[in-house]
């Protein structure tokens, strides 16, 4: 009989995401049912789930609050979903202090007590919950806690975080993954025709791609644009810094050599990023916020650009040792380091074959698939 899994996934109303769960039904002796959100806001847009992107074996819900991961709730249908499904396992990716965890640990109790059970964080720092919510909170993550099998983590610093707020169960560590049939080097005539499409001809094009946030550190790579007058910069995204970043980039003198072009989708990411001399994410820390993964990091090492990141968070254990980093928040420091890539090619070829390499052994859909199926398999043998 095949195993009979449960998965529940905010993330997994994206098609790039649910990626991952069509590998595992095809790797895997297993029948996988998947419950997402009707749609969810997700870096300033709404994602709406979209059928013709799935099959028949992924079941899209209404919630409340879509968006707030820690709040957000299932409006309906979840309740039948358990009983029409009758699971052997429950993969709930959410937060384990989130009242969807809270939701989704009852009805597991409830309708499939003997069910193994897993949950997936992406934490990657203490998250400060509001006064008013933490009781609750910390009580849901205590209950989803004690009703877990296993634990699949973002990062061993994630798993410092969990058990620090009491978890005792063994973890996993499964990392974000990413399309490598769509991130990947497209070649010479690609990179040039969008060169040729920005106007920037041989100048050194550094890159950025992401939301523009005041938490990504985009004034500092613009600091340090402005230092380099042989280099242009190209910021593809969106977001609510928009305005400011664009004020900075007239203040200094960019304006002919920083070209913003908004959000673009995944096909042309990877055009741009195939474009690009070197790609950056500079992102800062805050107490509220740090960044917990950094995957346009990952697919810039899939196309094969060179890649730079910050201090933040874990983006140095992202890059590993097929990317350079520099403190956050130090735009001198940025300079140096871009100067590297810029005049050693040496270095600029070590690093895109480094990055190709450490992206397929580690951050691929198939990767993570079929780990996610040993697993599996692991857990329903009670050896997690």
């Amino acid at each position: 009989m095949p195993l009979k899994v449960l998965v529940i996934s905010h993330p997994a109303v994206a098609p790039a995401y649910r990626r991952k769960f069509e590998l595992v039904r095809e790797y895997g002796d297993l029948d996988l049912r998947l419950i997402v959100p009707e749609a969810w806001h997700e870096e300033s847009r709404l994602v709406r789930f979209d059928p013709a992107t799935s099959q028949d074996w992924t079941v899209a819900l209404p919630i409340v609050w879509e968006g707030y991961y820690t709040r957000y709730f299932y409006k309906g249908g979840l309740r039948r979903q358990f009983l029409d499904f009758q699971p052997d396992l429950i993969h709930m990716e959410e937060e384990p202090y989130s009242l969807s965890a809270g939701q989704i640990v009852h009805l597991a109790n409830r309708l499939a007590p003997s069910a193994k059970f897993i949950f997936r964080t992406s934490i990657s720092t203490d998250i400060r919950l509001k006064a008013v919510a933490r009781p609750l909170l910390r009580w849901i993550e205590q209950r989803t806690f004690r009703r877990t099998d296993c634990a699949f983590v973002l990062s061993p610093h994630a798993e410092e975080i969990m058990r620090l707020h009491g978890y005792r169960g063994p973890t996993r560590v499964f990392p974000n993954g990413i399309r490598t049939d769509l991130f990947k080097p497209l070649g010479e005539e690609v990179r040039q025709r969008r060169r040729m499409g920005l106007g920037v001809g041989d100048a050194f094009l550094i890159g950025y791609v992401g939301r523009l946030d005041r938490l990504k550190g985009i004034e500092t790579l613009m600091e340090a644009t402005a230092a380099m007058p042989d280099s242009r910069l190209l910021i593809v995204g969106e977001g609510p810094h928009r305005a400011k970043l664009e004020s900075m980039r007239d203040e200094l003198g960019l304006i002919d050599r920083a070209a913003m072009i908004g959000s673009k989708p995944p096909e042309e990411v990877a055009e741009y990023l195939n474009a690009m001399d070197v790609f950056v994410l500079p992102s800062r820390t805050s107490p509220l916020w740090v960044e917990f993964f950094g995957r346009v990091l990952v697919e810039a090492m899939a196309c094969g650009t060179p890649t730079v990141g910050s201090s933040s968070g874990e983006i140095p254990r992202t890059v590993g040792d097929s990317g350079l980093i520099f403190p956050e928040g130090d735009a001198n420091a940025l300079v140096e380091t871009l100067r590297e890539i810029q005049t050693d090619p040496s270095i600029a070829e070590t690093l895109r074959v480094k990055g190709f390499a450490r992206v397929h052994e580690n951050f691929a859909w198939e990767v993570i698939a079929r780990n996610t199926v040993t697993a599996y398999e692991d857990i329903m043998r009670g050896d997690s």
